[in-house]
Protein backbone atom coordinates (compact mmCIF):
# COMPACT_ATOMS: atom_id res chain seq x y z
CA UNK A 1 0.00 0.00 0.00
CA UNK A 2 1.44 3.15 -0.83
CA UNK A 3 1.55 6.41 2.13
CA UNK A 4 -0.92 9.32 1.30
CA UNK A 5 2.05 11.87 2.03
CA UNK A 6 5.20 10.71 0.47
CA UNK A 7 3.81 8.36 -2.11
CA UNK A 8 6.27 5.59 -1.15
CA UNK A 9 4.86 1.65 -0.29
CA UNK A 10 4.52 1.32 2.96
CA UNK A 11 5.04 -1.77 5.15
CA UNK A 12 5.08 -2.45 9.21
CA UNK A 13 8.73 -0.07 9.43
CA UNK A 14 7.32 2.82 6.87
CA UNK A 15 9.03 6.09 8.40
CA UNK A 16 7.61 9.00 6.45
CA UNK A 17 9.41 11.81 5.44
CA UNK A 18 6.12 14.10 5.20
CA UNK A 19 7.21 15.51 2.07
CA UNK A 20 5.18 14.82 -1.06
CA UNK A 21 6.96 13.11 -4.19
CA UNK A 22 8.24 15.96 -6.65
CA UNK A 23 6.29 16.21 -9.60
CA UNK A 24 7.86 14.61 -13.20
CA UNK A 25 8.82 16.56 -16.19
CA UNK A 26 5.72 15.25 -17.94
CA UNK A 27 3.45 16.08 -15.01
CA UNK A 28 4.48 19.87 -14.74
CA UNK A 29 4.23 20.48 -18.13
CA UNK A 30 1.67 23.35 -18.55
CA UNK A 31 -1.09 22.47 -20.82
CA UNK A 32 -1.48 23.58 -24.20
CA UNK A 33 -2.90 27.92 -24.88
CA UNK A 34 -5.76 28.44 -26.92
CA UNK A 35 -7.89 25.71 -28.24
CA UNK A 36 -6.74 22.40 -27.46
CA UNK A 37 -9.52 19.69 -28.09
CA UNK A 38 -6.80 17.03 -29.80
CA UNK A 39 -4.59 17.34 -26.81
CA UNK A 40 -7.39 17.18 -24.32
CA UNK A 41 -8.59 14.20 -26.12
CA UNK A 42 -5.67 12.57 -26.12
CA UNK A 43 -5.89 13.11 -22.27
CA UNK A 44 -9.43 11.43 -21.96
CA UNK A 45 -7.81 8.35 -24.02
CA UNK A 46 -5.06 8.35 -21.69
CA UNK A 47 -7.38 8.59 -18.75
CA UNK A 48 -9.43 5.46 -19.84
CA UNK A 49 -6.57 3.91 -20.25
CA UNK A 50 -5.92 3.89 -16.34
CA UNK A 51 -2.57 5.76 -17.20
CA UNK A 52 -2.02 7.54 -13.55
CA UNK A 53 -0.11 10.54 -14.67
CA UNK A 54 -2.65 11.50 -17.06
CA UNK A 55 -5.28 11.16 -14.28
CA UNK A 56 -3.36 13.88 -12.17
CA UNK A 57 -2.57 16.27 -15.13
CA UNK A 58 -5.82 16.63 -15.60
CA UNK A 59 -6.54 17.10 -12.06
CA UNK A 60 -4.74 19.99 -12.30
CA UNK A 61 -5.35 21.78 -15.16
CA UNK A 62 -8.94 23.80 -15.35
CA UNK A 63 -9.47 23.70 -18.62
CA UNK A 64 -9.95 19.57 -18.05
CA UNK A 65 -13.45 21.00 -16.72
CA UNK A 66 -14.68 22.78 -20.02
CA UNK A 67 -13.89 19.88 -22.50
CA UNK A 68 -14.47 17.18 -19.79
CA UNK A 69 -18.18 18.81 -19.88
CA UNK A 70 -18.11 19.32 -23.80
CA UNK A 71 -16.84 15.65 -24.08
CA UNK A 72 -19.55 14.31 -21.92
CA UNK A 73 -22.34 16.60 -23.75
CA UNK A 74 -20.95 14.69 -27.36
CA UNK A 75 -20.94 11.45 -25.55
CA UNK A 76 -24.50 11.70 -24.40
CA UNK A 77 -25.73 12.88 -27.86
CA UNK A 78 -24.35 9.60 -29.47
CA UNK A 79 -26.46 7.54 -26.65
CA UNK A 80 -29.38 9.42 -27.21
CA UNK A 81 -28.78 9.03 -31.06
CA UNK A 82 -28.06 5.72 -31.33
CA UNK A 83 -30.37 4.27 -28.75
CA UNK A 84 -34.00 7.00 -28.95
CA UNK A 85 -33.35 8.03 -32.81
CA UNK A 86 -34.49 5.28 -34.60
CA UNK A 87 -37.48 5.36 -32.50
CA UNK A 88 -38.22 8.84 -33.49
CA UNK A 89 -38.01 8.70 -37.12
CA UNK A 90 -40.39 6.06 -37.19
CA UNK A 91 -43.34 7.47 -35.39
CA UNK A 92 -46.40 7.39 -36.93
CA UNK A 93 -46.95 11.37 -37.05
CA UNK A 94 -43.75 11.70 -37.67
CA UNK A 95 -42.63 14.92 -39.51
CA UNK A 96 -40.01 17.66 -39.59
CA UNK A 97 -41.74 19.66 -36.83
CA UNK A 98 -42.08 16.63 -34.37
CA UNK A 99 -38.66 15.16 -35.43
CA UNK A 100 -36.91 18.23 -34.98
CA UNK A 101 -38.78 19.05 -31.34
CA UNK A 102 -38.25 15.43 -30.10
CA UNK A 103 -34.77 15.34 -31.06
CA UNK A 104 -33.87 18.87 -29.33
CA UNK A 105 -36.28 18.05 -26.28
CA UNK A 106 -34.77 14.26 -26.16
CA UNK A 107 -30.74 16.08 -26.18
CA UNK A 108 -32.09 18.56 -23.16
CA UNK A 109 -33.24 15.70 -21.00
CA UNK A 110 -30.23 13.63 -21.37
CA UNK A 111 -27.68 16.20 -21.01
CA UNK A 112 -29.24 17.34 -18.10
CA UNK A 113 -30.52 13.59 -17.02
CA UNK A 114 -27.35 11.97 -16.83
CA UNK A 115 -24.84 15.44 -16.37
CA UNK A 116 -27.00 15.18 -12.95
CA UNK A 117 -26.53 11.38 -12.50
CA UNK A 118 -22.59 11.92 -12.90
CA UNK A 119 -22.23 14.95 -10.81
CA UNK A 120 -24.29 13.45 -7.75
CA UNK A 121 -22.07 10.23 -8.29
CA UNK A 122 -19.01 12.04 -8.30
CA UNK A 123 -20.32 14.08 -5.18
CA UNK A 124 -21.17 11.12 -3.28
CA UNK A 125 -18.00 9.47 -3.39
CA UNK A 126 -15.74 12.25 -2.76
CA UNK A 127 -17.78 13.17 0.01
CA UNK A 128 -18.05 9.20 1.76
CA UNK A 129 -13.83 9.60 0.77
CA UNK A 130 -13.30 12.78 2.75
CA UNK A 131 -15.56 12.13 5.78
CA UNK A 132 -14.66 8.79 5.74
CA UNK A 133 -11.76 7.03 4.65
CA UNK A 134 -9.23 10.65 5.17
CA UNK A 135 -9.30 11.62 1.37
CA UNK A 136 -7.07 14.99 0.74
CA UNK A 137 -8.45 15.57 -2.16
CA UNK A 138 -10.53 18.35 -3.92
CA UNK A 139 -13.95 17.83 -5.45
CA UNK A 140 -12.53 20.07 -7.87
CA UNK A 141 -9.74 17.98 -8.69
CA UNK A 142 -12.22 14.80 -8.56
CA UNK A 143 -14.82 16.08 -11.06
CA UNK A 144 -11.99 16.92 -13.56
CA UNK A 145 -10.33 13.70 -15.07
CA UNK A 146 -13.69 12.27 -14.44
CA UNK A 147 -15.51 14.43 -16.65
CA UNK A 148 -12.93 13.55 -19.39
CA UNK A 149 -13.41 10.07 -18.55
CA UNK A 150 -16.98 9.68 -18.96
CA UNK A 151 -17.11 8.82 -22.57
CA UNK A 152 -16.38 5.42 -21.86
CA UNK A 153 -19.92 5.27 -21.06
CA UNK A 154 -20.27 5.42 -24.51
CA UNK A 155 -20.00 2.02 -25.12
CA UNK A 156 -23.59 1.06 -23.70
CA UNK A 157 -24.26 1.77 -27.71
CA UNK A 158 -23.12 -1.94 -28.29
CA UNK A 159 -25.66 -4.33 -28.77
CA UNK A 160 -26.27 -6.83 -25.66
CA UNK A 161 -23.03 -6.59 -23.71
CA UNK A 162 -22.78 -2.63 -23.86
CA UNK A 163 -24.97 -1.31 -20.71
CA UNK A 164 -22.55 -3.85 -18.97
CA UNK A 165 -19.22 -3.07 -20.37
CA UNK A 166 -19.52 0.38 -20.08
CA UNK A 167 -20.43 0.16 -16.38
CA UNK A 168 -17.35 -1.60 -15.73
CA UNK A 169 -14.67 0.50 -17.46
CA UNK A 170 -16.74 3.60 -15.66
CA UNK A 171 -16.60 1.82 -12.16
CA UNK A 172 -12.37 1.39 -13.20
CA UNK A 173 -12.08 4.69 -14.21
CA UNK A 174 -13.79 6.14 -11.38
CA UNK A 175 -11.59 3.85 -8.67
CA UNK A 176 -8.44 5.25 -10.28
CA UNK A 177 -9.42 8.68 -10.10
CA UNK A 178 -10.55 8.22 -6.47
CA UNK A 179 -6.95 6.86 -5.50
CA UNK A 180 -4.73 9.07 -7.97
CA UNK A 181 -6.92 12.33 -6.52
CA UNK A 182 -8.26 11.47 -3.48
CA UNK A 183 -5.62 9.26 -2.36
CA UNK A 184 -7.25 6.42 -0.31
CA UNK A 185 -5.83 3.54 -1.83
CA UNK A 186 -6.57 1.08 -4.19
CA UNK A 187 -8.88 -1.38 -2.77
CA UNK A 188 -11.14 1.31 -0.48
CA UNK A 189 -11.07 3.37 -4.10
CA UNK A 190 -12.61 0.10 -5.93
CA UNK A 191 -14.82 -0.73 -2.95
CA UNK A 192 -16.37 2.57 -3.20
CA UNK A 193 -16.20 3.26 -6.82
CA UNK A 194 -18.56 -0.66 -7.22
CA UNK A 195 -20.72 0.39 -4.53
CA UNK A 196 -21.73 4.18 -5.60
CA UNK A 197 -22.38 2.65 -9.30
CA UNK A 198 -23.92 -0.73 -8.00
CA UNK A 199 -26.57 2.07 -6.30
CA UNK A 200 -27.02 4.14 -9.01
CA UNK A 201 -27.82 1.16 -11.49
CA UNK A 202 -30.51 -0.42 -8.82
CA UNK A 203 -32.20 3.05 -8.91
CA UNK A 204 -32.13 3.63 -12.65
CA UNK A 205 -33.41 0.20 -13.70
CA UNK A 206 -35.14 -1.58 -10.64
CA UNK A 207 -38.44 0.88 -11.49
CA UNK A 208 -38.36 -0.44 -14.61
CA UNK A 209 -39.00 -3.89 -13.85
Amino acid sequence: MKCEVCGMEQGFAHICSGVAPPLTPEEAELPPDGLAAGYYLRLAFNIVRWDDMAVRRAARDANSLFYGALLCAVTASIIFFVTSLPGILHRPDANFETIFLSILLGLLFVWVSLGAIAIVQIGLCHFIARWFLGATGTFVGVIRPLLLGWFVNSLAVIPVVGPVAAAIAWMFVFALVLEEVDRIGRLRAFLLSVGINAISLALLYLPHQ
